[in-house]
């Protein structure tokens, strides 16, 4: 049972946790939910570059030439839907590189290959290049990848990725179809305003 005491003192405690008070901290927690950023709200996530996505943006409306509010509405949803189709192949890559290389950045894992290595001068002459992860491998940025596998708790990563592509891919064709339906329409019944 709580007493009267402890639930003061939790009171008290509360005050003292008010959260982030600058600008800049809370923007970092905006984004403590984020994690993969295929269900992201916004375009962008903090891997990504503002300027590649606004490039690709205006290839693809320029391509898509909307005439009508509806028209821009479905383009833009076209982009969005592209861009994080494209956001998932760059995750799916980084993810199968991640489960494949190891993680030599933890402490554990360091010391293990201090270990391992110290084995290896004493028993044997040192390994050839092909046997050993190429460095330039274990130097990309895997971020994407080790975020997804956290994400997914490490288990069936890579089937759950393969989800979420089917469910964007079939919201850009659907909402593809829907756009060259508009265009269809509007040729096949030019309005007074085409005239």
């Amino acid at each position: 049972m709580v007493t009267e005491a402890k639930i003061l003192a939790n009171r008290r405690n509360a005050q003292k946790s008010t959260g982030p008070r600058t600008l800049k901290g809370k923007a970092i927690v905006s984004q403590n939910a984020a994690k993969h950023g295929l269900t992201a709200a916004n375009n962008i996530i903090s891997a990504e570059n503002q300027a590649d996505f606004e490039l690709y943006r205006a290839q693809f409306l320029a391509e898509l030439n909307p005439d009508s509010p509806m028209e821009s509405m479905l383009a833009e949803r076209i982009v969005n839907l592209s861009w994080r189709l494209k956001r998932l192949y760059k995750i799916q890559n980084q993810t199968i590189d991640a489960l494949s290389t190891p993680d030599t950045s933890s402490p554990l894992a360091k010391l293990t290959q201090s270990m391992l290595s110290r084995l290896r001068d004493q028993s044997r002459p040192a390994p050839s290049d092909s046997d050993q992860a190429s460095p330039e491998r274990s130097r990309r940025d895997l971020t994407l990848g080790r975020l997804a596998i956290k994400d997914f708790s490490n288990t069936r990563v890579l089937e759950r990725l393969l989800m979420y592509e089917r469910r964007i891919e079939n919201s850009l064709y659907k909402t593809f179809l829907e756009y060259q339906r508009l265009k269809l329409i509007k040729n096949l019944n030019p309005g007074p305003q085409n005239q």
